[in-house]
């Protein structure tokens, strides 16, 4: 099975961007514009390689075993690095490639008896399809998660579907992901050619295959050792309560599944503790709600984290679904 791409009810916007990627890696292009999510600031365009975005998809093939047998789904945005890096495998692997426009649920269109090799999918999505039609997960040998935390009680029920799933980490910087973890297991494992380091308990990353050296990244990391890791959290998001470093990201993992409107776990200035934990919602919990999750998140992670009180609020994201957390809280703090 060839390189080809069949479009499902997809908008002719988005197969004329798809094209424009396509002619670009024919025509040998050397470099490739790309812009980063927004998610810690203002966007930025930077420039990638044909080497680095070649080495990146040859190494991800590799990974998830997929060559010109194979059949992938996409349902990303080809905006973003994820979507990009999908139709780039499917050209450096040879293989087929059919395209939805992104959705909550893209699978529900999906042909019941259709097997495909390998689906990347964020959270919210994985979210929407167990609400709908669960069964459908089970058409992939693969899933590949990303771009937002994923809750507790949301790996647990993954767990009982029949796909590998994995988790990655990385970023636009690094031409997607540079690590990986299995579903059930909280450590990330490098890829080939890459090694971690920790510099002010923040991860930094060599990858020899990508050309990168050295880059620290603002995620705080537990060091197993130069190829594994424990993704604690943002370290520009980390709450210092009382002296005590909270990751927010956490909280909101364990909360997820209790709380029904967006929200987001946050630190605002406090006289004698430096910082105080606080949720914003989008709506107001019930006085019982909330001293039910001041209670589990006391008891889990200790006093400091629990949240002292609720603010509502609309939680902005980008358009890849990732939370504008430094700009709600500049509006909250100019208030």
């Amino acid at each position: 099975m060839a390189f080809e791409i069949n479009y499902i009810n997809c908008s002719a916007e988005i197969q004329n961007k798809i094209h424009s990627i396509v002619q670009l890696w024919n025509n040998q292009s050397p470099f490739y514009d790309v812009k980063t999510s927004g998610s810690t600031g203002i966007p930025k365009s930077i420039s990638l390689t044909r080497k680095q975005l070649e080495s990146s998809a040859k190494r991800s093939n590799t990974f998830f075993h997929l060559d010109e047998k194979s059949h992938v789904f996409m349902c990303m945005s080809p905006d973003t690095i994820g979507g990009k890096m999908l139709i780039i495998r499917a050209l450096v692997g040879d293989y087929a490639l059919d395209v939805i426009e992104v959705r909550a649920n893209p699978l529900v269109e999906l042909e019941q008896n259709k097997h495909y090799s390998f689906i990347s999918l964020v959270p919210y999505q994985v979210k929407c399809i167990l609400e709908e039609n669960p069964a459908r997960l089970n058409q992939f040998d693969q899933i590949l998660l990303g771009g937002m935390g994923l809750s507790v009680e949301l790996e647990t029920t993954l767990l009982n579907f029949k796909p590998a799933i994995y988790i990655g980490f990385g970023m636009t910087e690094t031409v997607s992901h540079i690590a990986l973890r299995k579903l059930g297991s909280p450590v990330y494992e490098a890829l080939n050619g890459v090694e971690v380091e920790t510099s002010n308990d923040c991860l930094v990353i060599t990858d020899t295959e990508l050309g990168i050296h050295q880059m620290q990244t603002n995620d705080e990391i537990e060091l197993i050792d130069s190829t594994h890791f424990n993704w604690l959290g943002r370290a520009d998001f980390v709450i210092n309560s009382g002296g005590i470093k909270i990751h927010p990201e956490k909280l909101e993992q364990e909360l997820e599944p209790l709380i029904s409107t967006p929200f987001i776990i946050a630190g605002l200035p406090h006289e004698s503790f430096g910082e105080e934990c606080i949720l914003i919602s989008e709506k107001m919990l019930q006085e019982a709600d909330f001293l039910k999750i001041q209670t589990i998140i006391q008891e889990k992670f200790g006093k400091y984290a629990a949240p002292k009180r609720q603010i509502e609020r609309a939680i902005l994201k980008t358009e890849n679904g990732k939370i504008r957390r430094k700009e709600m809280l500049n509006l909250l703090l100019n208030d």
